[in-house]
This record gives structure tokens, sequence and C-alpha cells, in this order.
């Protein structure tokens, strides 16, 4: 991990917009508005990525995985089976690909959604090694495994989903989370409605998906400010066409991740890409909004639970991009990686 330290002029993105100025980088960061140029780098700067949501532990796979969602990814559906038959070489060198995608591409941390209890976090930590931070998230196998080992080994707890769990299971994954001041994430309606009075209870830190909501059930997790993730090409790909602006009109926060390493490249240029272009025809998403929410909005909430990544930005140099170009094409421009 190299760190930057000297001023860079141009095009910075802070606090939601795109603004001209510099951005000077010493014993902490400073930023100065307006186009007086000082000495030092030139281009656009905008803060690193943060995928919010990963399955890289089925990066692996490479056959079309059939059928439905429950079929795909539910419990014992054809994700399962093929995780289970792999070894743990082949399942490593998948996640290292997916690690260095993301580093290649201006991620510095993800949350992954852990599968197979403990040996699953065993597997992350042995593949960690490029400079993007894994924020990982255990799933016990069974409801006879040690919730405790679990948690003392990752950042929380997430389940697959209401509909998957024992819901006294799923109260007590929530219940040591917030003893342990760690995290609570779950999937919520990605593909038939669930039960948002069981949701509510449960009070999770974050969901992911929640497509099928009602706009009535949106409004209720917009009160509960739990924001939600959303993995628009993974949607696509197992058939759904949700509206994501549906959400915003709601007063969703959100947040964006790329879902299952074995559907989607965990490249997050590319998911902004598709969000912005798929929404233009149902629900126009404004650029600067789409980095936000995969950038500003989860640093801000990892930051809020204690967990701190890397502080970081991508930099433009020699040109600069408005948050349409950085959004839509974002990854045909030179771009590199500083750490601060």
């Amino acid at each position: 991990m190299r760190k930057f330290v000297g001023e860079i002029s141009g095009n910075i993105f802070i606090d939601g917009a795109m603004r001209q100025g510099t951005l000077e980088i010493r014993d902490g960061i400073k930023f100065t508005e307006g186009g007086q140029r000082n000495t030092g780098k030139v281009g656009t700067i905008i803060p690193s990525f943060i995928n919010a949501h990963t399955h890289i532990g089925d990066s692996f796979i490479t056959e079309v995985p059939p059928g439905d969602i429950p079929g795909i990814v539910g419990p014992g559906g054809f994700k399962y089976r093929m995780l289970s038959s792999a070894t743990d070489e082949v399942i490593i060198e998948g996640m290292e690909r997916s690690m260095k995608i993301m580093q290649d591409t201006g991620t510095s941390a993800f949350i992954d959604f852990r599968e197979s209890d403990i040996h699953g976090l065993q597997l992350l930590e042995r593949a960690a090694k490029h400079d993007v931070m894994p924020v990982p998230l255990g799933r016990p196998d069974s409801t006879g495994s040690d919730l405790g080992k679990i948690i003392d080994r990752c950042q929380g707890f997430a389940p697959s989903a209401l509909n998957d769990d024992d819901f006294f299971q799923l109260m007590s994954m929530k219940q040591l989370s917030s003893e342990k001041g760690k995290l609570f994430g779950i999937h919520f309606s990605e593909n038939l409605p669930e039960n948002i009075d069981a949701l509510m209870r449960l009070s999770p830190d974050f969901i992911v998906h929640s497509i099928a909501c009602s706009d009535e059930e949106l409004e209720s997790i917009a009160s509960a400010n739990i924001p939600v993730v959303i993995t628009p090409r993974s949607n696509i790909f197992y058939g759904k066409r949700p509206n994501y602006a549906r959400f915003l009109s709601h007063g969703v926060r959100l947040m964006l991740g790329t879902d299952n390493g074995m559907v989607a490249a965990p490249d997050m240029f590319r998911e902004t890409c598709f969000l912005y272009t798929y929404q233009r025809g149902i629900g126009i998403i404004s650029p600067e909004e789409i980095i936000r929410m995969s950038t500003e909005v989860p640093r801000e909430f990892l930051v809020s639970h204690g967990i701190h990544p890397a502080r970081a930005y991508i930099f433009f140099p020699e040109v600069e991009l408005s948050p349409y170009e950085i959004v839509t094409k974002g990854s045909y421009f030179r771009h590199e990686t500083i750490f601060v």
C-alpha cells in the first residue's frame, strides 16, 4: 500500500458533489474550493469505492447457474452444492481473483457475506493478500453452530433471509452482534415479499435487496433508518426488474454492491455504469447519487459502526471528468488508487 502526500487540483468529489478546487493531503486532508491551481498533480479525484455486498466465495464457479433464485442461491441450491464439492484451494483462488479485480478497479473495502461457518471465514483470511479490506460477516451452518466462535472471528453476522432461517436463531445472532458492537445484515424480500414486522423486530443494521417491498414497507425501512444495499446486475441476472429510484423517493439510504462473484465481477465501475444506464428509461438516478451510494454512504456506514477502512481515493490524472463520465465510462480513463 503506497501512501500519497501532496496536492491534487482539479475536479474533486466531496460531500456528494463534484467541486473545482485543491485537495491537500499531508498530516490530514484539506479541501480548498476554487479554480486557482497550486503546484502538484492535476486531474479528477473521488473517494475509493466501498463494495457494500459481495459473496466472493462463489467466484470460482464457471458453470451457468440454472434455475430461479431459490434454486441457485437458496439453502441446498446450486451454489451450495458447488461450494461443498470444491476444494479449499479452488475456492481461495476464486476469492483472490475477485479481490485483485477490486484492487485494480478502485475498491478499498468490501462487505462479504461468508457462507460455510467458521471454515468460510478461514478461507477468506487465507485469500486476503491485496490492498482491499474485507469486512467479513459470518453465517452459521446450522442451529447447532457456536455463534460465539463465529463472531469472534469476523465483523458480525449475515444470515441468508427471514424465510430461510429459524427466527429464534436470527434473534440470537442479532443479540450477540449488538452485545459485541458488531454488524447484523440480512437479505430481505429479494424474490418474494417477506414479513416486514419480523424484520423490524430483528432491527438489522442494514439489509440487502428489498426489491419486492411495497411502497409502505419502504417507508417503514426509511423511517427506521435502515440502509439498503442494491445489486443491480445480480438482480437483472436473476430475472428481476426493479425500479431503484423508488427507494430514493421514499427516503431510503442506498448503498451499492455487486453480489455473487459467479454472476457479476466485483467491479464497481461496471456496477455504477449499469445502474445509471438501466435507470435511464424507468426513473433517472443522478450520477452524483450513484457515486455517493458507492463511496461516501457505505464508508460513513462502516465508520459509524466502528469499522475504519483505509482512507483512499481514485485519482484520474491529467483529465477533469464530470460525474456522468465517471459513472458511465470511468474505467476507460487511466486511474490509480491512492491511500492517505
